[in-house]
């Protein structure tokens, strides 16, 4: 039974199937072969992975997140990244990075980063003397930081399918995305002397769309950061909330929701009923997509179990090594993978269910193995040849997926560095939420 869904839905993949109907195809066709045409329990199952209550907060927070981009939040946001690092070497590219984090803390959203910041910034960038190459690379790198900060919607999965606390892996998120943020800013100033990008010319942006101003001093600094605050304070409440008991995670989403529209209707007033129509519409499109995958995978995995896979899989790896980073090594080698081929939602529902019970029995903290496969799901965003942050930026960027490659791979090594660095040093996921909790 395992081989054939491994092979029906590899099939699938070559056939270029999307993944969602490729998840679903493979499992029914299994159990059709296998349980004597018995389909009622693929629906079951089908149904049974959407309904958790804790994934509620999945479309609230895209919902959210929309809202923000179309409420001027985001745009707020970006004003004061600008205005912080724009006056260092590559300030744009600074920008995008020091503007994902802010974004990311409020949509969770990786591909709503890219889709919100990135019609914005690639085309900025590529006005001042960047490559649009580079600026879809710096791009769909730096979108990475959204899941690894709180409201992270993989995370939300992660702690769904294991039973981890949603509050602390927020938490354990903080610092590695804080780490993965200085390392490519590092590698922003590494680059681009190197390569003539930092020629740009400060005065030509226009400040009224990126907040851009020809001296990141104080007084400059000063009317971003006091516009931004009421955005600003939207990821303080949500943790501050969870950490007091105030709210769950998924109420925390729907305050997201209702913090967004007061915020872009009756503060930055930008807001509209038109707009907020059209938000939901794109959100519902996104939610439609994540809700498809997260089903059918949700149906594989339960497959894969019953054929008992992940027993064998498990038994494999043990047999391998019982050094907990030596697991945890291979566990990001198969991850690096799959994330090639697979949406990071998807992987995370089929995957779990196989490498949570070997981490645990070797001792391996279940904050550590969540963040160190979030990130590792991350960078599958930016690998070709199915890495969404990557394809979207490069639409964006005019440019094929092939060229956006070249952009990104001095922060891809970037992040392969962040990740090792997680893998050997767990203290830096799990002091913070030890600290707080």
């Amino acid at each position: 039974m395992g081989g054939m869904l491994l092979g029906s839905f590899g099939g699938g993949i070559l056939a270029r199937i999307p993944i969602g109907f490729a998840l679903a195809g493979a499992s029914l066709a299994t159990l059709y072969l296998m349980t004597n045409n018995n389909l009622a329990i693929g629906a079951q199952r089908i149904v049974a992975g959407i309904t958790p209550y804790p994934l509620l907060a999945v479309p609230l927070f895209i919902l959210a997140g929309g809202l923000m981009n179309a409420g001027g939040i985001s745009k707020r946001l970006l004003g004061l990244a600008d205005a912080i690092v724009g006056r260092l070497a590559g300030g744009l590219a600074h920008t995008n990075i020091l503007s994902s984090v802010f974004f990311g803390g409020l949509s969770g959203s990786s591909v709503a980063d890219v889709s919100s910041l990135g019609r914005i910034l690639i085309p900025a960038m590529k006005e001042r003397n960047y490559t649009a190459a580079y600026a879809a690379g710096v791009t769909a790198a730096s979108a990475v930081i959204a899941p690894i900060l709180p409201p992270s919607i993989t995370l939300i999965l992660y702690g769904v399918v294991t039973g981890t606390s949603i509050g602390q892996l927020f938490f354990a998120g903080i610092v590695p995305a804080i780490i993965y943020m200085a390392a490519l800013m590092i590698t922003v100033l590494l680059t681009v002397k190197r390569r003539g990008f930092d020629k740009e010319s400060l005065a030509t942006v226009d400040p009224k769309e990126i907040g851009r101003t020809p001296k990141a001093d104080i007084p400059a600094i000063l009317p971003a950061f006091l516009q931004a605050i009421p955005a600003l304070m939207l990821p303080i409440l949500i943790l501050v909330g969870i950490r007091g008991g105030i709210f769950t995670p998924t109420e925390a989403a729907a305050m997201a929701v209702a913090y967004s529209v007061l915020v872009g209707a009756l503060v930055y007033r930008e807001l509209t009923p038109g707009k907020i129509l059209e938000a939901m519409k794109d959100s519902i499109v996104l939610i439609g997509l994540i809700l498809l995958v997260m089903a059918s995978a949700q149906l594989y995995s339960w497959a894969l179990t019953s054929g008992g896979v992940p027993q064998a899989i498990a038994g494999t790896l043990i047999e391998v090594s019982q050094s907990p980073i030596v697991i945890l090594l291979l566990i990001n080698a198969l991850l690096l993978v799959v994330g090639m081929f697979i949406e990071a939602n998807a992987a995370i529902i089929i995957l779990i269910p196989i490498l949570f019970p070997v981490a645990m029995e070797l001792g391996i903290d279940p904050l550590h193995l969540g963040v160190v496969i979030v990130v590792n799901m991350g960078l599958g965003l930016v690998t070709p040849p199915v890495g969404l942050n990557l394809m979207l930026a490069s639409e964006i960027a005019e440019i094929d997926m092939f060229e956006g490659v070249k952009g990104i791979w001095p922060f891809l090594l970037a992040g392969l560095g962040v990740l090792m660095l997680l893998t050997f040093v767990p203290a830096l996921t799990t002091w913070l939420p030890g600290f707080v909790f």
